[in-house]
Order: C-alpha cells, then sequence, then structure tokens
C-alpha cells in the first residue's frame, strides 16, 4: 500500500477543531521515522494562553498529509510527554496496518 493511499483513507480519522487553530502555539517536540514510501510524525505542541498541550501524529508524504491524527489535548506537560511516548512506541514497535487501525479507532 502506497502513503498516498493512506492518508485519502484516513482524512475522515483527522481531528478538526477550527478554535484551535486562532490561539498561537510553539512546539514543543516532535520526532519522525520513515513510513513506507512518505514519514509519519509526533508532534507535541504548546499553546501559549494557557499552557496547554496537544499531541498528535500525522502521516505525510513529500504532497499530502493526513493530520492531526489520535489527537489529544493535556493541561500539562507530563500527561503530554506520556501520551507522545505511548505514540511513539506505537510507530516504532508496530506494522502500518495496525498502525492505520490504530488511527481509525483511536488510542
Amino acid at each position: 500500500m502506497k502513503t498516498n493511499d493512506i492518508i485519502d483513507e484516513l482524512q475522515e480519522y483527522c481531528f478538526n477543531d477550527k478554535e484551535t487553530i486562532k490561539y498561537k502555539k510553539d512546539m514543543f517536540d516532535d520526532y519522525q521515522i520513515e513510513f513506507l514510501d512518505g514519514w509519519i510524525e509526533i508532534i507535541i505542541n504548546q499553546y501559549i494562553r494557557d499552557d496547554s498541550y496537544e499531541v498528535y501524529l500525522n502521516i505525510k508524504t513529500k504532497n499530502k498529509i493526513a493530520c492531526p491524527l489520535l489527537y489529544k489535548k493535556f493541561n500539562n506537560v507530563m500527561d503530554a510527554k506520556i501520551y507522545y511516548e505511548d505514540l511513539k512506541s506505537l510507530i516504532e514497535n508496530n506494522d502500518e496496518k495496525f498502525i492505520i487501525n490504530r488511527c481509525k479507532i483511536g488510542l
């Protein structure tokens, strides 16, 4: 399976919250590895206004992206880091079919 096909398949599972887009945030941490013919990445962003954090996964190629997947928001950095490590373990220790299914059903 090609990454572009996976991205198309996962679009309906991307978190869509227009409210979070308008707030300033900084990237706190990220981790990216190769995934088939593209990449898979985990990101922690810190919201400046209230010191909260968002953690999510994305799958991308040069021209397409499914983002954010498995999105969660946290009020403290420790919980965000724990979830980040859970996602990191997910992508490091499983094949693409398992990862795709997790994106569809949640973590």
